[in-house]
């Protein structure tokens, strides 16, 4: 367990913590599918509890792996230094970076390293396209996530709620179908070369087995839920099959249901997928674009002091 040497590192957790509720209980949910389907507003505060437990342990992560990295050694500062100062350097380095005339550069890097896998697509194309499938479908669907709670429950736009507005049909529909299916294939394909194929080079961990059936479940989930949704004519579903063409493959397959057991399977695909923006800050998909990102944040601290 970590104890932290100044009580102001527990006040600043505490802050992050009280706003990120904050933010969470501020939005009200009411044009999200769930809220719109007439299923019971119980519903709601279930999901607004799982999101507010997600994003505690999703934090707390973060500022667990921080005071681990701070018992290495820190560039200009004394190894036996405590963590609670360490954290505050690298905290103020952080913010000098970011507003540095050499960030610009440093960030196209990192984006060539950690995003588009440059070194990589050097030594497998194959791989590098199943492993930019994953990554990019990953960040595609956290932006439109964000993007779409913006426009439906903050700004509340006609557009992103009214079944044939822009928004709905190619963010909420068309756009996550899009990136929903980058991700299945990326995953599949994945599952294919760990499990079936097990090139001998390949060590395959716990982790990497977590990470991909967690990845897999959420986006299998989500689709099976959307066909299950539009052939059961829960409103918000109304789609061309154009613009949701993923889900409407499922729901040849998928039988109806009533609004209720609608609720039920949507709180359940939620839990999974909270589930798994808690276990992020744990898992090898964080360090892999964290680890990055340190190294660039100081090449330009050393390139400063130099």
């Amino acid at each position: 367990m970590y104890l932290f040497d100044r009580i102001g590192i527990y006040l600043c957790l505490l802050v992050v913590l009280s706003l990120a509720t904050a933010i969470i209980i501020l939005v009200p949910f009411e044009h999200t599918y769930i809220g719109a389907s007439g299923a019971d507003d119980a519903y709601k505060t279930y999901f607004m509890i799982m999101a507010i437990a997600a994003t505690f342990v999703f934090i707390l992560g973060i500022f667990y792996n921080a005071m681990v990295w701070m018992e290495g050694k820190l560039y200009g500062v004394d190894a036996d230094a405590p963590r609670s100062s360490k954290l505050a350097v690298s905290s103020k380095r952080f913010l000098r970076a970011v507003f540095s005339k050499d960030f610009v550069r440093q960030a196209g890097v990192f984006v060539g390293e950690a995003i588009l896998l440059r070194k990589l697509r050097g030594i497998s194309k194959a791989r590098w396209l199943f492993h930019a499938l994953i990554l990019f479908g990953f960040i595609g669907t956290f932006v439109l996530d964000i993007i779409t709670v913006i426009g439906v429950d903050i700004l509340r736009s006609q557009q992103f709620t009214d079944h044939l507005g822009w928004a709905k049909l190619w963010i909420r529909d068309f756009g996550f179908e899009l990136f929903g299916l980058m991700l299945l294939i990326g995953l599949a394909a994945a599952s294919v070369r760990r499990f079936v194929r097990r090139p001998k080079q390949l060590v395959t961990g716990r982790e990497d087995v977590t990470s991909i059936l967690f990845l897999l479940i959420v986006v299998l989930s989500g689709f099976i839920l959307e066909g299950i949704a539009m052939n059961s004519g829960i409103s918000g579903h109304e789609s061309p099959s154009i613009y949701s063409f993923i889900g409407l493959a499922f729901a040849q397959i998928l039988p109806s249901v009533t609004v209720q057991v609608y609720a039920q399977l949507w709180l359940m695909h939620a839990a999974i997928s909270f589930a798994f923006i808690a276990y992020i800050p744990f898992s090898k998909m964080f360090h892999l674009l964290a680890a990055p990102l340190a190294v660039q944040l100081e090449s330009i601290v050393k390139k400063e002091a130099g």
